[in-house]
């Protein structure tokens, strides 16, 4: 019974197929029409660091192999009677079944590769020594749930996959449980486990845009470790991207039906076999699949390598963490986070507050009074009890506004702020902390909260440890704080929850919080052991969040709390112009750029801004472009200033400069006056004020000009809501989308674990 094997992820080596693509021109030419490069020369050239990448090392092989499998029959080899792949060579076991043409087929291999190679975050290791049963048991048993099972390759040597730091953590329980290699993998995804609903969810839509004939040769699915059928066959290739690929089992049935050692050859690329010696090692192991698990039904194949107890069913009330929701007063664990100008308005904060739901009030870049006004407004709507907070933004250049905004708050007895933009923790900001601090029972207590929105890990870490000592010290010896608020600083950490900003609107590092949300995780730990009576530190995740999908997954990462922004833009509370929630309603998620920041363009800052039907991100970077290749305005010729003049800013720059005079310090004034080239910074960075200001305004003698912070979040929620009652933004409302997020996430996980372990209870 003659049976093929074709080997996935790692049997690529340098130099593979270099015969075939001369022998299958058309096939090799139809491929690089497809994939918009030279396969042939990557598989015979490299380099191997870009051949071993998912994304080309998914498409390479699937070629190779599958010229390798003409190249049989072209021989004369027969018809086989049964084939399988190992994780994407499946597609090639479907190619030579008759199931996909080689072009469809390469298509949905490209992109499968494309969307596994966007993990982050994840790690996986192989273990030798230990059965399925064993590495169940020990999964349950120490509470490691970011791990998963992931390649079932002979019954004693199985890969485990999940997020990457508590794989490389659980090293030391395999081995002390009785395996006698653990071997970390070199890959950045935690494939074939949950961690991927995201790439499955997105290969839904390729999936079912493809055409596929009846199968010709029995298939076996990775998934169930049985033939496919033609009826399921999409539905198991979509779920074999988050399923285990269940290879032992299927060698297993392939020896129940008669299958031999003898029976079976490997094509792939040429070298030492990889698949085919793991048959051996199952017959000498495990032998064939006893006559009762063959007639199981169907319908739970999928689940039986998991021990794993039913979990309770997820709702609302218990998605992220009930201690977060207690500390800060709240009934749900998600946030609207600050969009500055009052973007993030009165009402979107008073609305937030009344669902139980915390809200902060756009603060950055508005003048004092009107932050004091806001806020007074607010606590007059809200009862007592509903929570709220202000935007503490960082101001590197102007500290003296950190300080301004730190006495508004304590007058106005603001008791929480969401820091931004910090890259140190400031002096303002320590001294806001410092106030309210107190010993209550053993425990140190602060009155003013902090969240922390950060980026990076070491950043976090800042806001994870002490005030800094220097800071206090100064702040001590003019009196700003007493000496028991000194020694309580040294007490509590500077934040009571941190905020992982990923890919958002303004300010952004482009994270991914699969990379992101693991280490801060960790150092969350450390700071709770170091300050032991102070209380629990909350970890939330923002940033690309839209989706109930994208919600489920940052609680699968272990976010305590959901932070959105870009999407609360969009809403009838939202502080700002109709035109501008009308171009956002019409957005998708590659809609989106980066622009200079205007703030500090000098230093290359960017943010990201809505590109869709503006100009903005290019004249932007046209500006700071100038700005780094002249040393002053006069330096430019005649015809440039007129049209920067007539098409930027619609005036004279001499104008423009005076202005700009009246609204700077003298001080300042009098340093551009000395300096040409400040003198020019000052008039562009004017440039990015007036876009913000037209945007707000709904200015449309400007709308090409308008800047709108916004993130690609914003593209997937509209997404979401087409063909709803709240497609129209008139009909969003800030609260409303946080709970109809918070319920699909609920739905989206249970329908995810119920898929891996069975209806939930």
């Amino acid at each position: 019974m003659t049976t093929i094997l074709f080997p996935g992820q790692g049997a690529q080596r340098l130099g593979m197929g270099a015969a075939l693509f001369d022998l299958f021109p058309q096939y090799t030419a139809e491929a690089g029409d497809i994939l918009g490069y030279d396969i042939a020369e990557l598989c015979r050239s490299g380099p191997i660091e870009k051949l071993s990448q998912t994304q080309f090392t998914q498409p390479a092989l699937f070629v190779v192999n599958a010229l390798k499998y003409l190249q049989y029959r072209k021989d004369g080899g027969a018809v086989p009677d049964f084939v399988l792949g190992h994780s994407v060579a499946e597609y090639v076991a479907l190619f030579a079944a008759g199931a996909l043409a080689f072009g469809p087929a390469l298509r949905l291999v490209m992109r499968r590769g494309a969307l596994m190679a966007q993990a982050s975050g994840g790690g996986m290791a192989a273990i030798l020594g230990l059965d399925a049963g064993a590495i169940n048991d020990l999964i349950a048993r120490e509470g490691l749930s970011d791990i998963y099972p992931a390649n079932f390759n002979t019954p004693r040597q199985i890969v485990v996959s999940g997020r990457r730091a508590a794989v490389e953590a659980g090293e030391a329980a395999f081995l002390a449980a009785g395996a006698t290699h653990y071997i970390m993998l070199p890959v950045s995804g935690a494939f074939h486990t949950p961690f991927m609903q995201d790439a499955a969810d997105a290969f839904a839509h390729d999936i079912a845009a493809t055409e596929f004939a009846p199968l010709q040769v029995p298939v076996i699915s990775n998934v169930t470790a049985r033939p496919h059928d033609d009826a399921s066959l999409r539905a198991r290739l979509i779920e074999q991207i988050t399923a285990p690929v269940r290879w032992s089992d299927s060698l297993r049935y392939l020896m129940a039906q008669g299958v031999r050692f003898g029976d079976t050859i490997e094509l792939g690329p040429d070298g030492p076999p990889v698949v085919r010696p793991m048959f051996k090692r199952t017959e000498i192991e495990a032998g064939p699949l006893p006559a009762a698990e063959i007639s199981a039904p169907r319908e739970t194949l999928c689940n039986a390598a998991s021990d794993t107890p039913r979990a309770r069913r997820f709702t609302v009330e218990n998605l992220g963490s009930r201690g977060f929701c207690d500390a800060f007063g709240l009934r749900h664990a998600y946030v609207s986070g600050a969009m500055y100008q009052g973007i993030a308005s009165v009402d979107l904060v008073v609305r937030m507050g009344r669902a139980g739901l915390l809200g902060f009030f756009g603060a950055a870049g508005l003048p004092g009074d009107e932050i004091r006004s806001a806020v007074r407004d607010i606590k007059a709507a809200l009862g007592a009890d509903d929570a709220f907070g202000v935007n503490f933004i960082a101001h590197v250049n102007r500290p003296h506004l950190e300080d301004d905004l730190t006495d508004l708050l304590l007058d106005e007895g603001v008791r929480m702020v969401e820091a931004s933009a910090f890259m140190e923790v400031t002096q303002a900001l320590v001294r806001y902390r410092a106030k309210g601090l107190r010993r209550d029972g053993g425990v140190t207590r602060a009155t003013n909260r902090i969240i922390a929105k950060v980026s990076r890990p070491d950043v976090a870490a800042q806001f994870l440890a002490p005030a800094p000592e220097a800071i206090v010290a100064r702040l001590l010896q003019s009196g700003a704080i007493t000496r028991d608020e000194a020694d309580l600083l040294a007490q509590v950490p500077m934040a009571d929850a941190i905020c992982v900003e990923s890919d958002s609107g303004g300010h952004t590092d482009q994270g991914m919080p699969f990379a992101l949300l693991p280490p801060i995780l960790g150092l969350r730990d450390a700071a709770m052991r170091r300050f032991a009576d102070f209380g629990p530190i909350f970890v939330g995740s923002g940033g690309g969040i839209g989706t109930p999908e994208a919600v489920a997954a940052v609680l699968m990462l272990g976010a305590d709390f959901i932070v959105t922004g870009s999407i609360n833009q969009c809403t009838a509370e939202a502080g700002t112009s109709d035109a501008v929630k009308d171009m956002l309603q019409g957005i998708a998620v590659y809609d989106t750029a980066y622009a200079p920041s205007g703030e500090m363009f000098e230093l290359g800052s960017k943010v990201q801004v809505l590109k869709k039907g503006v100009f903005f991100p290019a004249r932007a970077e046209r500006l700071v472009g100038l700005y780094r290749q002249y040393d002053s305005i006069d330096a430019l010729d005649a015809k440039l200033r007129r049209q920067i003049e007539d098409r930027y800013f619609g005036r004279d720059l001499d104008a423009v400069f005076q202005d700009v005079a009246r609204s700077y310090p003298a001080a300042e004034i009098e340093r551009a006056e000395r300096m040409p080239k400040h003198r020019m910074a000052l008039i562009f960075r004017r440039y990015f004020k007036d876009t913000t200001q037209w945007a707000l305004q709904g200015d449309l003698d400007h709308k090409v000009d308008f800047q709108v912070h916004c993130g690609p979040a914003q593209g997937a929620f509209n997404a979401f809501a087409t063909g709803t009652e709240i497609e129209d933004w008139r009909a969003r409302h800030a609260d409303e989308i946080g709970l109809r997020l918070l319920e699909g996430a609920a739905e989206v996980l249970n329908r995810r674990v119920s898929a891996m372990l069975g209806p939930l209870a």
